[in-house]
């Protein structure tokens, strides 16, 4: 059996309440100590840094990472790095964005302990899985870090806004490497992940994913400036003498769902509406305020295909009317 945060840190997703806490939290991560004796393991390094790209989330960066094995009790290093670091029980920030530059929250602790399972003996048919009298043998010689609590892992972690505006995340997580009952191995050693991730700022995010909206709308706009839909694509006759819109259509088009084409016309809804009331052969939803609405494919209220006609909106300009058609778009 094997500590709980062996893979990739989901701790990263979750944060709490608040807590500025004043302790020895190295921001330079050549400087978070090191167990003594521990010898790293780079395999696992790399393990590590394959798992972040493939489940990575967000926008914290993996800056560093060190992976180490020691021959020792998870209680001992985890007594050692609760003193380096001056390390208080706590819990993660709620908002580590919220951090001014220079400001650090932490260093906190969380502790987690083996549950009480591994004093079972388990089988699966007739193979044993897991001797249980034998474990409570080999932890009846661990000491307890509470009164029939063992420790099997720990978590460590200080947040810090840089001068440079981003903000870094450091941890230190153990595990205990745990046993194996069958070969009656208490392995007494731990694990130690030594890891740092660094985002941007709020403000550098929104840039980029603004910066990054505009690229997709302009490729958009572009592909439909080269292929406007047709009607045989549309489902219905194209309003006579309306001018497509690529660019809003291609704002309102990025999701992978459904595609809305937009039309301006600089005929009146109601003329409009006459229109494909008579082609369409139905009778649209009127709406003070917002137009006439056909439903195209489902029912209305809410159709999961539609036509709709609306005053034009977007300033001055030749038009009065705006003629938007929703299309479900295929897999």
């Amino acid at each position: 059996m094997r500590g709980f945060w062996q893979r990739f840190p989901f701790f990263l997703m979750f944060f709490f309440l608040p807590m500025l806490l004043s302790g020895a939290a190295p921001l330079n991560e050549e400087r978070i100590p090191v167990y003594p004796g521990a010898v790293r393991d780079q395999a696992a390094e790399e393990e590590i840094r394959r798992d972040y790209e493939e489940y990575r989330f967000d926008y914290w960066e993996m800056k560093y990472v060190r992976v180490y094995t020691v021959k020792a009790l998870i209680d001992d290093v985890c007594r050692y790095y609760i003193d380096q670091l001056k390390a208080k029980p706590g819990q993660m920030i709620d908002d580590p964005y919220a951090l001014a530059p220079g400001e650090v929250y932490g260093p906190w602790y969380e502790l987690g302990f083996w549950h009480d399972t591994i004093f079972e003996t388990q089988y699966e048919y007739d193979t044993l899985l897991n001797d249980g009298e034998w474990v409570k043998e080999a932890f009846a010689k661990r000491p307890q870090w509470e009164k029939g609590s063992w420790l099997c892992a720990a978590l460590f972690e200080w947040n810090a806004g840089l001068p440079s505006g981003d903000l870094a995340r450091y941890a230190v997580l153990l595990d205990d490497l745990g046993f194996d009952s069958r070969k009656r191995i208490d392995y007494r050693s731990t694990r130690i992940r030594i890891e740092v991730y660094v985002s941007p700022s709020l403000e550098a995010i929104e840039e980029e994913e603004d910066w990054a909206m505009d690229q997709a709308v302009a490729a958009k706009a572009e592909e439909f400036r080269r292929n406007p839909p047709t009607e045989k694509l549309l489902g219905v006759p194209i309003y006579p003498g309306a001018v497509f819109s690529p660019e809003l259509t291609a704002g309102m088009s990025l999701n992978d769902d459904f595609h809305i084409y937009v039309y301006f016309s600089n005929d009146p809804p109601d003329q409009i509406a006459d229109f494909y009331r008579k082609r369409l052969g139905k009778e649209p939803q009127f709406t003070e305020g917002f137009g006439y609405l056909f439903p195209l494919k489902g029912s209305l209220p809410i159709p999961k295909e539609g036509l709709s006609i609306q005053p034009y909106v977007f300033g001055d300009g030749p038009f009065q009317s705006t003629i938007s058609i929703m299309k479900e778009m295929d897999d």
